[in-house]
């Protein structure tokens, strides 16, 4: 498996774990809260805005940078 193959397999799989998070959200009935709540709480501060932001700076530099 090379490197290209492999970072494909990690994306799919984080997308598998939304869907099955947001399938078992819909299985709670409202107990849970969504994907899209849990951002929205955290990035409900700004520092919490800001640390997401490095973070997503860093993934693509290191992600997509070749």
């Amino acid at each position: 498996m090379t490197w290209r193959q492999a970072t494909f397999a990690v994306w799919i799989g984080l997308a598998a774990v939304l869907v099955v998070c947001e399938v078992a959200v819909l299985a709670s009935r409202g107990r849970l809260p969504r994907v899209g709540e849990l951002v929205t709480a955290a990035t409900a501060h700004r520092a919490a805005r800001a640390i997401l932001l490095l973070g997503w700076m860093w993934l693509g530099w290191h992600a997509f940078a070749r």
